[in-house]
């Protein structure tokens, strides 16, 4: 189980970073970086950064590879 933690971990640190990256290549070459969480058919626009997302992703990942970690003992 340690074991399983420890890679879902990696795992969302790494989409984390990879979004992270990607929203500061997309914005530096003037495009929109960012996910709409809204319904374009009803316009209702939710844009959501890709920074954000990463952000959270990265923290998230950094939590449960801590969690791996720490019951590891």
């Amino acid at each position: 189980m340690r074991l399983f933690f420890q890679w879902l971990g990696w795992l969302g640190f790494l989409a984390g970073l990879g979004l992270v990256a990607a929203y500061f290549v997309l914005t530096a070459r003037g495009l929109s970086a960012s996910f709409n969480f809204g319904d374009p058919a009803k316009f209702e626009f939710i844009l959501v950064p890709f920074w954000q997302i990463g952000l959270a992703a990265l923290v998230l990942g950094l939590v449960v590879f801590w969690i791996g970690r720490r019951f590891a003992r």
